[in-house]
């Protein structure tokens, strides 16, 4: 590997001598329990790809938990059929950063918790193996930047990042050799499947169950090369940094490779942000500042609605076709126009027969998305995606109210308070309070492994 490659490696791994602080375990809690709760939902109910993600494994007797499902599977077959249904809901965390955004949870939780399952691995071990790839995953995003996704570039942010970050703590979680873990990183970063945004783009109109597929061939990508590695496979001696390798070939013009080189312990993981409503997390602000208007403006009164966003999202959130619960999760018009008639965000306003509804789809007519430039630059700021809502009377504008994210200005009590609502739609109670102790105490993460969800 080049100096650049090993040292990255080497920075992360050594987290695995390191306590865990009480803030890192507290942030992988919520993220663990928030995955395994929207892939548990999303399979008992057959939302997007967890309807096709079977045609590809066997039930196995002594395999790993498929999370909502009543069969087992082996390690590589669940984490892909845990990917796939991690994503399904579009309910996932999201990174906010100002170099780059994408997921992580999704590919990294059921990587490694299908390995842990198997291997027998829970406690400490596992909580630091998580910490290594949530950390690598930022510095990933971070080195990448975002050119990957501008002009006529459309890869997936979270197949080029999480897969390989996945496969380093995985690789951490079964062994302390330095060298199986950097030829996991390796053949992950050169054997991507890549993902495109073909299927999100309004001009296209198609919203198709390639984007969760994406997720769960990136979790079995990364889990088998840490089996390779472990039964003595090795990847390119340059695979991040080096010629031909993962920044020469996804960076373009944005990369910046010395951010690989930043001290993971510095790194803070509460910038994976948990989503507070089933949407894109470009719509995340636009549907509290509805929800916040609703407090002061009866909706009969309102002729138009103006949501200013930054120029990506007015770009790529701006269907109207709303054909499925997908193309629903990332309309503006129309998670904003539910959140006004429905006066909530919630699952079942994009479950498909709520797709129809006469009364949504007429104030969908009252909104129109507007590009801001002063908005464009805030994200590019800071990675968050802030949102405008003004709404008029006429011409008469009767309120305006501004929001940076779905969190904005509240406090612990109140973000828990949404976390726990969040559950309250995905689980039963039994489930539910089981998630909730493993938020509060994910040290004893493999007591799932016990009693499957």
């Amino acid at each position: 590997m080049t100096a650049i490659d090993r040292q990255w490696a080497d920075n992360h791994l050594a987290l695995l001598d390191e306590a865990v602080p009480q803030q890192v375990s507290a942030v992988i809690g919520l993220l663990v329990a928030d995955t395994l709760a929207i892939a548990s939902h999303a399979r008992r109910h057959g939302v997007g790809g967890t309807l096709a993600d079977r045609a590809l494994v066997e039930a196995v007797s002594a395999g790993c938990s498929v999370w909502g499902a009543d069969f087992r599977a082996t390690p590589a077959d669940a984490a892909f059929l845990n990917g796939c249904a991690a994503e399904a809901l579009d309910f996932q965390e999201v990174l906010i950063n100002p170099r780059n955004n994408g997921h992580a949870a999704v590919v990294i939780v059921p990587t490694l918790l299908a390995l842990a399952e198997q291997r027998g691995i829970g406690g400490e071990r596992l909580l630091k193996a998580l910490w290594i790839a949530f950390a690598a995953n930022i510095s990933l995003a971070e080195a990448l930047g975002r050119a990957h996704r501008s002009g006529q570039a459309g890869f997936r942010t979270t197949s080029l990042l999480a897969p390989i970050a996945a496969s380093l703590g995985a690789a951490a979680l079964i062994s302390d050799d330095r060298d199986l873990a950097m030829h996991a990183a390796a053949i992950t970063a050169t054997t991507l499947s890549a993902g495109l945004l073909s299927a999100l783009s309004p001009a296209v109109g198609s919203y198709s169950l390639d984007k969760d597929l994406a997720i769960g061939f990136a979790a079995r990508n990364a889990l088998q090369s840490v089996q390779l590695a472990e039964a003595g496979a090795s990847g390119p001696q340059t695979p991040l940094t080096g010629e031909h390798g993962w920044l020469a070939s996804f960076g373009f013009d944005s990369s910046q490779p010395e951010r690989l080189l930043a001290d993971p312990r510095e790194c803070d993981l509460s910038a994976y942000a948990i989503k507070a409503y089933p949407a894109c997390f470009g719509c995340q602000s636009a549907i509290r500042a509805a929800l916040d208007l609703l407090e002061a403006v009866d909706p009969a009164q309102i002729t138009r609605v103006r949501v200013e966003v930054n120029q990506g999202s007015a770009s790529s959130l701006s269907t109207r076709v709303i054909g499925n619960h997908l193309a629903a999760r990332f309309s503006l018009p129309y998670a904003v126009a539910s959140a006004f008639v429905r006066r909530r965000s919630v699952l079942a306003d994009f479950e498909q027969e709520a797709l129809d509804d006469p009364a949504v789809l007429a104030f969908m007519a009252r909104v129109e998305v507007c590009a801001s430039d002063k908005l464009t630059a805030q994200q590019q700021a800071t990675g968050g995606f802030p949102a405008v809502l003004t709404v008029y009377a006429g011409e008469t504008e009767i309120a305006r109210v501004s929001r940076s994210g779905p969190l904005d200005g509240l406090d612990g009590a109140a973000r828990h308070g949404l976390f726990q609502r969040k559950l309250e739609q995905l689980c039963e109670a039994p489930v539910r309070e089981r998630l909730l102790d493993l938020a509060a105490a994910p040290w004893h993460i493999e007591q799932l492994f016990q009693a499957p969800l």
